[in-house]
């Protein structure tokens, strides 16, 4: 994001000071200009007071794909000090000002600093006391920093550090892997009302991230929920709590990581767990000693309610070999559990995986598992599988299938697209054959499916004031009727993206789907 670098010469005076900018005029158009290492430095006046250069009436500088103004520019050769004010300075993501700036070595400092990512404006900015930038490896530290939105201070930070490269969304903790991620705060209506912060980062040092939750979920309905929620990270530490309030009573569920040790639980499901488990490894080999204290529910219920001690190990293979773009990948495992108050349990199995990546991408492969004995806790549980899946992607075309032999089921799905530089138009058929399920009138298993979706994703708004729709129309072949709509609306003005959409689910393809309709609203930062 900052790339700058320090040099003896004038053009250092700037070049040190932050990054890639493009101008709308060149410093080359300057009356008076100075080929450095660093770049071009140039302006309407230069004056020399014995060895200090100093530019001034549009003095700027251009270097390697930065360049910066200010209504003067001061250097002194002598001492290799760099002092200017009122600086300017425009990258791909953000505009930069500074009241005062000083650079030395391959340090730069600068007190009075404002940071804003939109394309015009200032409704979303950072302000801060000070700035101190590595020159060498493009690094920023924001120190004593204040996030204001609309002019409303949001969270106040001790520092934060930019990377080059990275948007404010990933400084602040809302983006991941480059993708956006859930809006912090929450909008929407889906069997009633869902409004609050939804892991919302607060303030405080970047290298430990804390985030709130405050929900109010189904309000309106025979069944609502108030939620309250923390969570916190650094390093090998993590700890959330999330505590439901519903008419029913109170619900509680959390975790506690420090390196080896955990403990976790889950009322709704009668789940507790204090423990350890450290991992091992070598060279392919992964080895995972465990022991605990726990409790379960194993079929969800109190009637089956089991409290113990567990130890045990699980062990695992991971042998990958490749040739050209073929690629073969095996994973063997064993588990094994002992108990205070039971027998022995037992799990074994693995995968194997076969890929192509070249013109067209292929993957084949199986999986399988196998207990032996009763698993009393979920922690160490493996689940039975014996499932045979593949896939095969082409430009414009995926295709994913399985078959689950213990189940005795088929499921995939086909999506083919067509893209413009406007956007995509695609279509979705999804099926399942034999899915397990109550069995309806006709007698048909009602998780069966053959359902096609309709559906055309816009190309990403890159331009401000500028606005795109998103829709979708499915139709299920087993039930003869539209299974779901929906339409999204995105617009982007100076700083944020806004959605707002609408889906309604009529007729529900898998267990987790509920026939409803689902009213959302976001905003992602540009």
């Amino acid at each position: 994001m900052w790339r700058l670098k320090t040099n003896q010469a004038l053009g250092s005076l700037v070049a040190t000071f932050l990054l890639s900018l493009a101008w709308a005029a060149p410093c080359r158009e300057q009356p008076y200009t100075l080929e450095t290492p660093e770049g071009l430095a140039g302006g309407g006046n230069l004056e020399f007071d014995g060895e200090v250069a100093l530019f001034t009436d549009g003095a700027c500088l251009e270097a390697r794909g930065l360049t910066l103004r200010a209504p003067s520019l001061r250097y002194d050769q002598a001492s290799g000090e760099l002092t200017a004010r009122e600086v300017e300075v425009e990258t791909p993501r953000y505009r930069f000002w500074a009241e005062e700036a000083w650079v030395k070595g391959q340090t730069l400092r600068a007190s009075g600093v404002r940071a804003t990512t939109c394309r015009c404006g200032e409704d979303l900015r950072l302000l801060s006391q000070s700035l101190v930038l590595n020159t060498q490896t493009g690094e920023a530290v924001l120190e004593e920093s204040w996030l204001e939105v609309y002019r409303f201070g949001l969270a106040r930070f001790e520092e934060l550090t930019f990377s080059p490269g990275q948007s404010l969304g990933e400084v602040l903790g809302l983006t991941e892997a480059g993708e956006a991620l859930p809006a912090p705060l929450r909008f929407d209506f889906d069997q009633g009302l869902n409004f609050g912060l939804s892991e919302f980062p607060l303030a405080g040092p970047q290298r430990f991230s804390t985030r709130l939750t405050l929900l109010g979920l189904r309000l309106g309905s025979p069944d609502p929920v108030l939620r309250l929620g923390l969570s916190a990270r650094e390093r090998q530490r993590r700890a959330s709590l999330q505590l439901d309030a519903k008419p029913s009573g109170f619900a509680s569920s959390g975790e506690v990581v420090d390196g080896p040790l955990f403990f976790v639980h889950d009322s709704a499901a009668g789940r507790y767990a204090f423990g350890l488990r450290q991992g091992y490894s070598w060279a392919d080999l992964a080895f995972s000693p465990f022991g605990w204290v726990a409790q379960d529910w194993r079929d969800g219920t109190p009637a089956t309610q089991v409290q113990g001690l567990a130890a045990g190990a699980e062990l695992r293979y991971a042998l990958s070999l490749q040739e050209g773009p073929f690629r073969l990948r095996m994973e063997p495992f064993g588990v094994f559990a002992l108990y205070d108050q039971a027998p022995g349990y037992l799990a074994y199995g693995g995968q194997v995986e076969g890929r192509y990546e070249g013109a067209f991408n292929l993957h084949l492969g199986y999986s399988w598992g196998t207990e032996s004995g009763l698993g009393r806790f979920w922690l160490e549980r493996r689940e039975a599988t014996h499932r045979l899946f593949g896939g095969l992607e082409l430009p414009g075309l995926e295709l994913r299938a399985e078959h689950d032999f213990l189940k005795s089921q088929t499921q995939g799905s086909l999506r083919l697209g067509y893209r413009q530089d406007y956007g995509e138009f695609w279509l979705r058929y999804s099926f399942c054959a034999d899915c397990v399920g109550k069995t309806t009138s006709n007698g048909r298993s009602d998780w069966e499916r053959r359902e096609l979706v309709l559906g055309f994703t816009p190309s990403p708004l890159t331009c401000t004031y500028d606005l795109s729709l998103s829709p979708l129309l499915g139709y299920d072949f087993l039930r003869q009727g539209v299974s779901r709509f929906g339409l999204e609306l995105r617009y982007a003005d100076c700083c944020f993206v806004w959605r707002l959409g609408y889906q309604e689910v009529r007729i529900a393809q898998h267990p987790d789907e509920i026939p409803s309709g689902k009213f959302t609203f976001g905003l992602e930062i540009r």
